[in-house]
């Protein structure tokens, strides 16, 4: 026991250059962040490393943040759905509130007083913003308040530009409300607007919503509404283990949204005319990473094991009749190519009951 000071102590001193040398073998984040475990100078090291990669653009690939297998309230796993395995390592994510977004490896969770904060699981750092202002147009009593803000986007990560990011949240439960801020502000500023948002990203210094109504859609998800009397559940749990079911009681009925496929559109503008929408039957080598995070596109090839022209997505709890928790059912990977669907990450059994999966786009900084 005595010699593991000087042990540890021998590690700590290697040249930073020979940690670099080590470092560029590394692709993972998970080796990132085990690599910044052994001590206070490799994370040093690891962390000016890692601001270097993400300065030249070097992107990561989303993981999936997951319900830990033994159930915990206070911990969350990190799946990796192109390598098929869970990394060794827990997050420190409560389930006391909900997640409403992730963007640039932030997570922003929601209490029921419409606090947001925004939370970085890798080094646990937190940030405060004020509580989204309530909407006058609809009670909220007819659901969880906490499912009242539908998504939170970023404009940059607050790790890099702590005093110019941006935070634009969808809110009201349906999406008929939108609220920007800025870092530094006390409040929020609402944005009047009539059609309703159902996504946003920030691409090339703006704001880009996706309509409600489907008038300026990207990608738009096809998806039915089933239902099973509850009896057969015990009958057949077979049947309802099936990873992109989604549950709701309905009058002695189990009611699931099946999500059946995705069709993406490309905005083409000619000279003289109108901008109008093209429906793209391919996207090549890029894969999109879709749910309640911020969508992400990443090119395929770049990741051993992740499907060119597909898109990977979570449950989004979109369902506006039930806001409640349902579990991390719906969800799965499309081939855009031959129109096929297919399982990234599939639950135990006693994870069926958790909240949501959420993509991350993994960070230490």
């Amino acid at each position: 026991m005595e010699d593991a000071p000087t042990l540890v102590s021998g590690w700590a001193r290697l040249p930073s250059n020979i940690l670099d040398l080590i470092l560029e073998k590394l692709i993972p984040i998970s080796d990132y962040i085990r690599f910044s475990a052994v001590c206070k100078h490799w994370q040093s090291v690891a962390l000016h490393s890692m601001k270097q990669r993400i300065k030249s653009c070097h992107k990561q690939i989303p993981m999936l943040i997951i319900p830990t297998i033994h159930g915990s309230s206070e911990r969350r796993g990190l799946n990796s759905v192109t390598q098929g395995k869970t990394c060794s390592f827990e997050l420190h994510v409560p389930y006391n509130k909900r997640l409403c977004g992730s963007s640039h490896g932030w997570l922003a969770c929601v209490d029921e007083n419409l606090v947001v904060t925004l939370l970085n699981p890798f080094t646990g750092r937190t940030i405060s913003l004020p509580p989204v202002p309530k909407s006058t147009r609809r009670s909220m009593v007819a659901y969880r308040s906490d499912y009242y803000i539908n998504k939170v986007v970023l404009s940059a990560d607050p790790s890099f530009l702590p005093n110019d990011y941006e935070v634009l949240v969808i809110y009201d439960g349906y999406g008929k409300q939108i609220a920007h801020l800025k870092s530094g502000d006390d409040a929020w500023t609402s944005i009047d607007q009539v059609i309703g948002f159902d996504d946003v990203i920030y691409y090339k210094g703006q704001f880009l919503g996706v309509s409600l109504g489907g008038r300026s859609l990207l990608v738009r998800k096809f998806k039915r509404v089933n239902y099973c009397k509850r009896f057969m559940k015990s009958l057949n749990f077979k049947f309802f283990k099936f990873e992109r079911l989604k549950f709701e009681r309905v009058n002695g009925y189990d009611r699931f949204t099946e999500t059946l496929s995705f069709r993406v559109f490309k905005l083409f503008c000619a000279h003289g005319e109108r901008p109008r929408w093209v429906e793209n039957e391919s996207i090549g080598n890029e894969a999109l990473f879709l749910g309640t995070n911020q969508s992400m596109c990443v090119f395929a090839l770049d990741f051993p094991g992740c499907q060119p022209n597909s898109i990977y997505f979570t449950d989004d709890c979109v369902d506006v009749e039930c806001h409640k928790p349902k579990g991390p059912h719906d969800m799965g990977v499309f081939n855009l190519e031959n129109r096929s669907m297919g399982t990234h990450y599939c639950l135990d059994r006693s994870q069926k009951h958790m909240p949501p999966a959420i993509w991350i786009l993994p960070s230490m900084v």
